[in-house]
Formats: C-alpha cells, sequence, structure tokens
C-alpha cells in the first residue's frame, strides 16, 4: 500500500428489476484504502459487501444510499478486524425510496477499532433504517457509534445501535449516542440502544437526544427572515451536508448535495414561483 493510495469508487445501480451484487475486499496488514460507495435505484437494490482487514490496515468506507421514488435500496456491510485494525463507516441515507442499511463489525484483533458516523432524512412516507451490531472480541478494543439526523411528514425511522463485549475482550469501550430532529406531527421514531456484557473490565454508554425545533432557534431563524419551511429546510441538511464534507472529495460531496435538492424540491418547489 502507498502513502496516499487512489480510493476504490464503486457506483450500484439495479438492473432494471430487482438487483443483488456483492463485493469481496481484503486490505494487507498495514494497508489503508477508502472506498466510495454509492447506490442509486429505480427498482429495489441490495448489495453486501464483506471486507476482511489485516493486522494494522485501515478501511473508510463512504456510502451514499439514494434510491427513486418507490424504490428500496438495501446494504449489508461486515467487516473483519485483526490486531490494530481501524474499520470506519460514513454513511448517507437519503432519497425518495426507502433505506436499510446493516453494518456489522468484529473486531477479534487486540486494539482494533471501529468508528460509524451516520447521517439520516427521511420525509413522505419513507421508511429509513439503521443497524450496526459491533462484537468486541478483542482486548483493548474501541467503537464509538454516531447517528444524526431528520424526519419530516409522515416519515418512519429504526436506529439499532449493538455494542457486544464478549469474554475476553477486556479494557475495551464502546459509545453510541444519536441526535433525532422530528420536523413532522407524524413522524415515528424509534432508537434501540443496545450493550451486553460478558467481561467485568469493559466501558459501555448509550444516550439519545429527541426534539423538535425549539422556539430560541426558530426565533433566530425568523430574526434573519428565514421562515419556519425554510429553517427546517436548513436544520435537515446539516447532519447530511456535514458528512458529505468529512471525507473532502468534491465528487461526492457533489452527488450528497444533488440528493438533497431532489428530496426537498417537492416542498419547496412553488418558491418564488408567485410574482
Amino acid at each position: 500500500a502507498g502513502e496516499h493510495p487512489a480510493p476504490l469508487r464503486l457506483d450500484v445501480t439495479d438492473a432494471g428489476a430487482c438487483t443483488e451484487r456483492a463485493v469481496d475486499l481484503r486490505v494487507a496488514e498495514g494497508g489503508d484504502v477508502t472506498i466510495f460507495v454509492i447506490c442509486r435505484a429505480e427498482h429495489p437494490l441490495a448489495l453486501r459487501a464483506d471486507i476482511t482487514l489485516a493486522a494494522g490496515a485501515h478501511a473508510k468506507v463512504v456510502l451514499l444510499e439514494n434510491p427513486s421514488h418507490g424504490a428500496t435500496v438495501r446494504t449489508e456491510m461486515r467487516t473483519t478486524c485483526a490486531a490494530g485494525a481501524k474499520i470506519e463507516y460514513l454513511t448517507i441515507l437519503l432519497g425518495d425510496g426507502d433505506l436499510y442499511a446493516d453494518q456489522h463489525a468484529e473486531l477479534v484483533g487486540d486494539g482494533s477499532a471501529l468508528k460509524a458516523d451516520i447521517a439520516y432524512f427521511g420525509r413522505g412516507t419513507q421508511t429509513v433504517d439503521y443497524n450496526i451490531v459491533v462484537n468486541h472480541f478483542g482486548k483493548k478494543t474501541e467503537s464509538e457509534i454516531k447517528a444524526n439526523g431528520a424526519l419530516m411528514d409522515s416519515a418512519e425511522k429504526v436506529f439499532r445501535g449493538t455494542i457486544d463485549f464478549k469474554n475476553g475482550s477486556s479494557d475495551s469501550v464502546g459509545a453510541e449516542n444519536e441526535t433525532v430532529l422530528m420536523l413532522g406531527d407524524n413522524v415515528v421514531n424509534k432508537t434501540v440502544p443496545l450493550i451486553l456484557c460478558a467481561e467485568e473490565n469493559v466501558e459501555g454508554s448509550h444516550g439519545a437526544t429527541i426534539g423538535e425545533l425549539d422556539s430560541a432557534t426558530l426565533f433566530y431563524f425568523e430574526s434573519r427572515g428565514i421562515d419556519k419551511e425554510h429553517a427546517s429546510d436548513i436544520m435537515a441538511r446539516a447532519s447530511v451536508e456535514r458528512i458529505a464534507r468529512l471525507p473532502g472529495e468534491p465528487e461526492f460531496e457533489k452527488a450528497v448535495e444533488e440528493a438533497l435538492v431532489r428530496q426537498l424540491k417537492p416542498q419547496f418547489e412553488g418558491d418564488g414561483e408567485d410574482e
């Protein structure tokens, strides 16, 4: 592996009907790779990725799920980490169809780690379903899971986060946290954190913040001539745009911005047309 290897790019689309695709990636000892995965679909699409990291390897998976109206995208990613290896998941769930993401990390080797950062935006009658499972096997392993998103209209979201400290995973640490912004009267939010312990000397924590646009925030926007609808738009975009910028990849940022514009357009398509 070179110092700055070129990222891998996977543009995954359906084949005109229900489509299932699979990829197997192995990163050599000490290797470092970034993988950009964009799943666009007009019909049901499923992607499975199996990733194996050798000792000291590092992989960053940057994922955008972006189905069209009526379509469903489901991704399943499973990573096995040897000693000192690290997997990062940067995930954006955004589109007009239903979104399902299932991510697993097996922290087998001592000192291995996972970091997951998730952003989502659901509107209409969408379903957004995110599940992550981290199994701590090795000693001094670490996991950090952060999810941030917004729900509008009658969207439904489920977030399941499981951190499992297996016997022998002493001195390991795991944390998960979610922040949800509720922007519709009929949205459904389910947050299901779970921490399992079969080892005494470990540290696990979880937390969730669920709320609406408060009066102080609305006053701030209104004092600058921004009404509630556009304030909701700005807040809904915030978590998605933050993750889109993290990889420092203009091509990926552009894909996310285009997806945001398509998803928000129906809500504001009448803007500026009254005169």
